[in-house]
């Protein structure tokens, strides 16, 4: 049994405790709208618990349910985070969301980096204690009024931070969004599990490279059902790059695009020793497909190392409903392999089911099963176990509109 204990640390300076308890092998989901004092709130989070456990977040908007984003805990505050991805051109609206779990006020600077060789542009701000601070991004002053922006973050004491962004249709506030929490450091090595092209979907890649040395980088394209491509690209110091997957030359230049149509993982790779920081977004359906284009999105930033084993807080299953949830699983090993995945239930035992995973690959699993939320369990399993990346994503079609919701995290990776 696991006692698990809640704050809620609202924007107003409220701190709110809700304690619950999960059985072994079990999952549990809590709407903190149910709870007094949070029936109509924005707030942080802080999760406790005497034992291990795996904790997502959904959040839906509008009463019919139009959009929706979800993102994985992170493990501890800090007093350094990084954000690669970022708009506020057009109709993009960019949300910094700050969280201080401390008992004292949080000195915090952001580093604003921008493209086509802009110096970056730093601003400071002070949290109250034990709060939840956001920082509306396109009212920071002209120059980050319109424009693709990453960050770097920095503070006092240890903090957490989000970035929340959304894309604005006429008549249709916030039509497109996707939500995910900053990484504590940047790295050489990224593995990012999810990653599809074609009419419905737009895939971008986002590099920064908060150093004052350019980054040469390889990103290897890992393909369904085994194989992979690679194409090295040039980040500028202190900048921000864009990569359109669906556009993508490879070789450059030759004119041929093998990923215009296909679903990949991808693992990115600084091979001049400037470590960088790495995410992934994907926006549909693209203009290719209707003129009322990209109404839903999602993004994660990617991993910095492979494990064998990982845990997804909340995977929601209603297939007849058009609620469907997908194991996303990079094996980047030479080696081929097989995956276990086990579904936590709330009234049941655990079930299961295995897949292969080919060398150099990408595996998409979808969940069709029933009608619930579940956690998941996904191992690499075998005499000869290949270490792997997991995401999951979610979607749903209110209204009729086919995936008009949709979320995707990456999963926890565990001991």
């Amino acid at each position: 049994m696991a006692i698990v204990q809640l704050r809620f640390l609202t924007d107003a300076g409220a701190r709110i405790v809700h304690e619950v308890e999960i059985p072994p092998g079990r999952r549990l989901s809590i709407d903190p709208a149910t709870l007094p004092g949070l029936a109509n709130a924005t707030f942080a989070t802080v999760v406790e618990a005497d034992a291990l456990v795996g904790v997502d977040r959904t959040m839906s908007w509008d009463r019919s349910g139009y959009g929706s984003h979800i993102e994985t805990g992170v493990v501890a505050p800090s007093t350094t985070w990084y954000l690669a991805e970022g708009s506020t051109s057009g109709a993009f609206s960019l949300f910094y969301l700050l969280q201080n779990p401390q008992a004292t006020a949080v000195a915090v600077t952001i580093r604003y980096l921008r493209p086509l060789g802009l110096p970056p542009i730093d601003k400071a701000y002070t949290l109250a204690p034990n709060s939840r601070t956001t920082i509306v991004v396109d009212g920071e002053g002209a120059a980050l009024a319109s424009t693709d922006v990453s960050a770097v973050i920095t503070a006092s004491a240890p903090i957490v931070a989000e970035r929340a962004m959304y894309y604005s249709q006429p008549g249709q506030p916030f039509a497109a969004g996707h939500e995910s929490a900053a990484v504590t450091a940047p790295a050489l090595e990224w593995f990012l599990a999810e990653g599809a092209t074609g009419d419905f979907f737009d895939l971008f890649v986002l590099i920064a490279n908060p150093n004052p040395t350019a980054a040469s980088v390889d990103v290897e394209y890992l393909l369904a059902g085994g194989g992979s491509l690679t194409k090295t690209y040039t980040v500028p110091g202190n900048a921000r790059t864009t990569i359109w997957v669906d556009d993508e030359q490879l070789p450059a230049g030759s004119g041929r695009k093998p990923l215009a149509a296909t679903s990949v993982s991808m693992v990115v790779r600084s091979t001049n020793a400037v470590p960088i920081v790495v995410e992934r977004t994907m926006w549909w359906p693209s203009p290719a497909l209707t003129p009322n284009y990209w109404y839903e999105a999602h993004n994660s930033p990617g991993a910095t190392s492979t494990a064998l084993r990982w845990v997804v807080g909340g995977a929601e299953i209603d297939a007849a409903a058009g609620v469907q949830t997908f194991v996303l699983i990079a094996n980047p090993s030479a080696s081929p392999g097989t995956a276990r995945i086990t579904l936590l239930h709330e009234g049941t035992q655990p079930t299961w089911l295995e897949v292969p995973l080919p060398a150099k690959s990408r595996t998409s699993v979808p969940l069709t099963q029933g009608i619930e939320t579940a956690s998941l369990v996904v191992e690499s399993v075998g005499t000869a176990a290949v270490p792997i990346v997991v995401e999951h994503a979610t979607y749903s079609s209110p209204g009729g509109v086919p995936w008009a919701a949709g979320g995707n995290a990456l999963a926890a990776p565990l001991p």
